[in-house]
């Protein structure tokens, strides 16, 4: 029996309180059952290790494992199975062949879509900011100060008929 979490509803690595008694001992049992050892085996040691805490060498044989830190293995010995918990469980059972290439391909899928949208988002902020800063800059800039079309010269003042003293005297 294993215990599979999403990310963040997993417990802390190191704890083993998060797993109750009577799942321990279920685990147990069902670990115990016939189709694992055989029928008459008794006391057995279930061992309990985070998957973190298994080490795997290339010098050792096929199924032997180590662990990296002795403190976080746990040891359940079940003195006699008890064959209620393991029917009750053989009840329940459901097997399923998950297709694994399927489930990577739509994980790696959603993770290409976050990234796109991440990154057009990016995009779309910094060609605002580009924008910002042209028009901030326009702002600051000179260009519609000197424009032909505003200006006024000397000789357009007089082909108005107004003088120069009546100007000055409008101008305040």
């Amino acid at each position: 029996m294993a215990f599979y979490f999403k990310a963040d509803q997993r417990p802390a690595i190191t704890q083993f309180s998060w797993v109750s008694t009577s799942t321990r001992t279920r685990n147990s049992s069902n670990t115990a059952s016939p189709k694992t050892f055989g029928n008459k085996v008794n006391n057995i040691d279930v061992v309990y290790t985070p998957w973190a805490n298994l080490k795997k060498t290339a010098s050792m044989d096929v199924g032997q494992v180590g662990f990296h830190n002795p403190k976080m293995v746990r040891t359940v010995k079940v003195e006699k199975r008890i064959n209620e918990i393991v029917n009750r469980l053989n009840k329940t059972k459901v097997e399923r062949k998950p297709d694994l290439k399927a489930e990577r391909e739509a994980a790696n899928a959603a993770e290409r879509a976050g990234r796109k949208l991440r990154l057009r988002d990016k995009k779309r902020r910094e060609e605002m900011e580009r924008l910002e800063k042209e028009r901030q800059a326009e702002v600051r800039s000179y260009k519609g100060l000197m424009v032909a079309e505003k200006m006024t010269s000397n000789k357009q003042i007089a082909s108005e008929s107004k003088s120069l003293q009546e100007l000055e005297e409008d101008f305040m």
